[in-house]
């Protein structure tokens, strides 16, 4: 039963006794940085440790003692100001293991409802890739059915101080729409006694979880990875889809000035494993189709001037595209999930949540 909820801003303001700025740690706007917090003090105070400095800070928010926090700084100037990004967390091998293999699965996924939640499959049909033509609300769809923004559509609806009546009444509509809220909604109806068919859904979850993990991580670097079903009767197949957006915190850029990288990877039924890597600026990108074999990147080949045809018809002009036999590693299932967890030399993988 919850007997309270604390509503508070997430920024964090320094201090000091003397208020000198120069007892503090050199910070740099954008800088995100780990902090632990040592004591929680009376007055909407707290004392952190930071680069082995004890800190005051002023917040409304609390802090529990022992826990280590992710804050990222948003002012250095006249005085400083962080914002609460999360609790650390390590992202376990296991869970990296768990994405890898999700990818790894050499047959399509059955409805993983098996007809014990229509509703999970349907949204998965709304989400899943279409073929025959473009179309430009994929992942607009994908990110809004997906269960990867459900956190931050709760706590908008939170924010707005909607009543407990009317609040059911939002969440179950929500659980109509977004897969996670879905599945998470029925897992807890069906109790620790789930048939068979909700194991399955269970385990789905818990991947939609790692995934939004690994999003976390990732999103200082303006990189996502975001998986997608693609319908084949009777189950689905996923691909992978990653977004780099370029350093989010680059904010002296016009945000249509950055080029956008995409890659896409899917093990297709016939073709065997594809993936793309493309460049977009503006208007116009270039890139490459990787291929496992000749004969298959003959016939992609073969397709070129027909998807740049279409290309420009969405008003897109496409400079450059190639086909290329891939090396083994760069079609491998956990190849895009790798790319992002190994992120320079560091040898701990830390998650915000």
């Amino acid at each position: 039963m919850i007997s309270g909820v604390h509503i508070s801003s997430s920024e964090i303001v320094l201090k000091t006794g003397t208020g000198k700025k120069s007892q503090f740690p050199s910070f740099t706007k954008n800088q995100v940085i780990t902090a632990k917090v040592v004591a929680s003090l009376p007055q909407g105070k707290a004392q952190l440790l930071f680069d082995g400095r004890l800190i005051e800070a002023k917040t409304a928010m609390l802090l529990t003692p022992g826990e280590e926090v992710q804050l990222k700084v948003t002012r250095a100037k006249e005085s400083i100001t962080l914002k609460l990004i999360g609790p650390v967390r390590e992202m376990t091998s296991r869970q990296i293991s768990s994405l890898v293999g999700f990818f790894s699965q050499t047959d399509s996924i059955p409805d993983i409802t098996r007809a014990r939640l229509p509703l999970a499959n349907g949204l998965l049909k709304e989400m899943a890739l279409k073929s025959g033509k473009a179309d430009i609300d994929f992942l607009p769809r994908l990110i809004e059915k997906s269960g990867i923004t459900l956190e931050n559509k709760i706590a908008r609806i939170i924010s707005e101080g909607t009543g407990s009546t009317a609040l059911k009444t939002v969440m179950d509509g929500l659980a109509q729409q977004d897969l996670k809220a879905h599945i998470h909604g029925e897992l807890i109806k069906a109790g620790p006694g789930r048939p068979g068919a909700m194991n399955m859904a269970a385990s789905f979850f818990e991947s939609l979880e790692n995934f939004q993990l690994l999003n976390h991580h990732s999103s200082e670097s303006g990189r996502y990875l975001l998986p997608f079903p693609v319908f084949s009767d009777p189950g689905f197949r996923f691909g992978q889809l990653m977004i780099d957006t370029g350093v989010s915190g680059d904010s002296d850029r016009n945000e249509t000035d950055k080029v956008i990288n995409i890659s896409f990877l899917l093990d297709m039924t016939r073709l065997g494993p594809l993936r793309a890597d493309f460049s977009i600026y503006k208007q116009e990108l270039s890139g490459r189709f990787l291929l496992a074999d000749e004969e298959t990147r003959h016939y992609i080949q073969s397709l070129i001037p027909e998807l740049k045809s279409k290309l420009l018809d969405q008003a897109y002009h496409a400079r450059k595209i190639e086909c290329c036999l891939a090396r083994p590693e760069e079609t491998q299932p956990g190849s895009l999930v790798e790319s992002l967890v190994k992120t320079g030399d560091a040898s701990v993988f830390n998650i915000v949540v």
